[in-house]
């Protein structure tokens, strides 16, 4: 092992960049904007006009306040699958990824998949809690205000906001950066306005639903570009030069004499016996679950369809996922280090490489200009899918969370449990009058009115006639202008605050692993809330901040002790493996401890009954005008209309999906875990001909991919409509033979 080491070079990187800048007609500033506005943000735009007149003339739900927050309800499999890729496909992982690989070599970017595949496979488990529990809540601090009142709410609306502000963050360093590499005439600020354009536009157009799809075209162009960019090392141009060559052999040859680092096999970059790489696979886990549940955006996507499809999307997304980081990381890493090789040094500094810039290089050299396009089209592709996202996400919070519980609540007294009409508890407890109102589908007067608000513009000035529903569906009217003032704000708001992280010129490596690793104190909490009955809100709140100070000061400590500059190098040392991985178990374990030690000794859960109104809180989430039972009336169908529902009924109908979510998921984690490392882990060092056979198996799972994407979600969608439109039909049909025999009698 000594004597394979000692003939690898160790390569240093410069002070500041010394990457020179091709001769070749880089892209212009003026064409990187009208690429931006007029190709990617005019799409989006029709879009989601398209996705408006659907709902408009087809499903007739757009004058649905929750049909903004939820699409409907209805999202299908393959639209779920393809959402959930690209949402959880963050441009920094396109990014980052290679930059990892170069610290830790290319066993580092199967461990960042595994890591963050894990999540998709987890999530499902936890979404089917959610989604039995309280079927009618839109995000997920109403689960938390339903259970423990305001203290814990406004925690956790805390929480979701700062999420979405470092998501945020991310992406507007992500997209800058990017540009700066591809075209270094463009200024930051003009950047930001053209990301923030593209992230409000089509959601203050279509809402959430129209995001669902704009994350389908985004996910299509993102693999057909993906697929040209790795055909290019699969199949290579044979009458390139040496420096720019993309065969991977003859990467190969380079890359295996650079020096990796010193825990690896051999100290080799083409192994995947790294320790390091094993730890920063475990810290993305962890990282990328707590952005799941704390992330208002995730849950969005898991909210807007059936437990039976979001289970089954979610495990195709995970496919979908494998093939995208690995297809344009690992040739990148490969191109990056085999030049380097053959300049003696590293071409960019570390500062430049931590920022992003190393991928934006090797697309310029590999392809030229249209690889400059390319990675154009793919970094911005994800962001859309992911920034819009995050502004719906925080103008759901300040709609269900903020203006409907603090700012005008219909009611005052109200609790999310409560019928906001009357004001009563929508389930029997002892000593408390229960709701009687009649539903708003059985009302008459109700058809009337939706009849209007669907013919006339969503103002709220119209005048409703229903005296039991006409003021609440006033009230929602007023919340829709209220959601489209927020995304505008949001949106207005994003400009100054993108221009002060960028001037500030911080290192995207630092805000991606550092940032979303001090959210893992928030899970367990979050999870206990609706997976145990007896989580109180002064163990959440306990559990929150406890974790919160045990992964601040794990992660200074580890920073500090662990390496040789200490905190002197803060945002280095602070942002390194063992860090992040104390930092995140630290924060975990601790949280969850004081959590359920703190609960046990505050609940006051003594039978079944009071486990029984407990969940009620959750269950009896619900909009008068637009029942949760109303989008399941398919799969409820056997229980009777007049019946009150409970949590039994719902687990029953989707014992299925909970089966599918625990078998299937056990069968994927010891793919992944056991199978793929296992598999990988036999070899010390790969030679050449297993590289090439490794990148090829990741681009015939891209290929595949990219066929399910482009094709199966349009089919789906088209059967949907078509059923939908049949449906309608069949019951106008019977509808106009009971007129006809009714007037036949009389």
């Amino acid at each position: 092992m000594g004597e394979s080491a000692s003939c690898k070079i160790d390569l240093t990187s410069p002070e500041t960049s010394s990457q020179e800048r091709s001769s070749i007609e880089r892209v212009s500033a003026i064409d990187a904007s009208l690429l931006i506005v007029l190709g990617f943000g005019g799409f989006s735009i029709v879009v989601a006009l398209v996705h408006n007149a659907i709902h408009r003339y087809v499903f007739r739900d757009q004058h649905s306040l929750d049909t903004v927050f939820d699409a409907g309800g209805k999202v299908t499999t393959s639209l779920t699958a393809v959402t959930v890729a690209s949402q959880v496909l963050w441009p920094v992982d396109l990014i980052q990824t290679s930059v990892i690989a170069l610290k830790s070599g290319i066993g580092s970017i199967l461990y960042f998949v595994i890591g963050l595949s894990l999540v998709m496979v987890v999530f499902p488990i936890i979404t089917i809690h959610f989604k039995t529990k309280a079927p009618g809540a839109k995000t997920y601090p109403q689960i938390v205000y339903a259970r423990y009142g305001k203290s814990a709410h406004l925690v956790y609306c805390c929480i979701a906001l700062l999420t979405n502000a470092v998501t945020l963050t991310a992406m507007i360093l992500t997209g800058t950066y990017t540009l700066e590499g591809i075209v270094p005439e463009m200024s930051s600020e003009l950047t930001v306005l053209l990301l923030v354009f593209l992230f409000g536009s089509y959601c203050f157009i279509g809402g959430l639903g129209a995001a669902f799809y704009i994350s389908y075209f985004n996910t299509c162009i993102m693999f057909v570009a993906l697929v040209i960019f790795t055909s290019m090392f699969i199949f290579p141009n044979s009458n390139a030069n040496l420096h720019n060559s993309t065969d991977i052999r003859t990467m190969y040859e380079f890359v295996k004499c650079v020096k990796g680092p010193s825990n690896n096999a051999k100290e080799s970059l083409l192994t995947f016996r790294s320790f390091s790489g094993a730890v920063y696979g475990i810290v993305v886990f962890f990282m990328v679950l707590a952005l799941n549940c704390c992330d208002q955006a995730m849950w969005q996507s898991r909210i807007a369809t059936k437990p039976q499809q979001g289970v089954t999307g979610f495990f195709i997304a995970c496919f979908l996922y494998l093939g995208i980081p690995t297809s344009l990381s690992l040739p990148s890493f490969l191109s990056y280090v085999s030049m380097s090789y053959q300049n003696g040094s590293y071409l960019l500094s570390t500062l430049d490489t931590n920022n992003g810039f190393l991928t934006p290089m090797v697309m310029e050299d590999t392809l030229g200009r249209p690889g400059e396009y390319l990675l154009i089209m793919i970094v911005f592709m994800a962001l859309m899918a992911t920034g819009s996202g995050e502004i719906m996400a925080i103008s759901s919070i300040l709609v269900y969370d903020i203006y409907k519980v603090y700012v005008c609540p219909f009611r005052e007294t109200c609790v999310p449990s409560s019928c906001p009409l009357c004001g009563n508890l929508k389930y029997a407890k002892e000593g408390v009058t229960c709701c009687s109102c009649i539903p708003a589908s059985d009302c008459q007067n109700c058809q009337d009115d939706v009849n209007l608000s669907r013919s006339n513009p969503p103002l709220f000035k119209l005048k409703y006639q229903c005296p039991v529903h006409g003021e609440y569906r006033h009230y929602e009217d007023m919340l829709k202008d209220y959601k489209g003032w927020c995304i505008i704000w949001i949106s207005l708001s994003l400009v100054p605050y993108g221009i002060l992280m960028t001037s500030l010129k911080l290192n995207v490596n630092w805000v991606t692993f550092v940032m979303e690793t001090l959210l893992t104190p928030f899970i367990s909490p979050l999870i206990l809330t609706f997976t145990w009955s007896k989580c109180t809100s002064k163990g959440v709140i306990s559990g929150v901040i406890s974790g919160s100070l045990a992964s601040v000061a794990a992660l200074l400590v580890v920073a500090e002790t662990r390496y040789d500059e200490g905190l002197s190098d803060f945002f280095t040392n602070t942002s390194a493996d063992y860090s992040l991985f104390g930092s995140c178990i630290s924060g975990l374990l601790t949280s969850t401890l004081i959590t359920i030690c703190v609960s046990m000794v505050t609940h006051s859960i003594k039978s079944s009954a009071d486990i029984d109104e407990e969940w009620a809180k959750l269950f009896f989430i619900d909009n008068p005008l637009n029942p949760w039972r109303n989008l399941y009336e398919d799969e409820l169908k056997n229980i009777q209309q007049s019946r009150n529902l409970c949590i039994s009924d719902m687990e029953f109908v989707f014992r299925k999906s909970k089966r599918i979510a625990f078998v299937v998921g056990i069968m994927i984690t010891v793919l992944l875990v056991v199978v793929l490392p296992a598999t990988m882990l036999q070899y010390e060092e790969l030679n050449a001909d297993q590289l090439y056979n490794y990148t090829l198996v990741f681009f015939i799972i891209l290929v595949l991919g990219t066929i399910y994407s482009v094709f199966v979600p349009p089919i789906e969608e088209i059967i949907k409509i078509k059923r939908y439109r049949n449906r309608e039909q069949k019951e106008t049909k019977e509808e106009r033979i009971a007129l006809n025999s009714y007037n036949v009698q009389h």
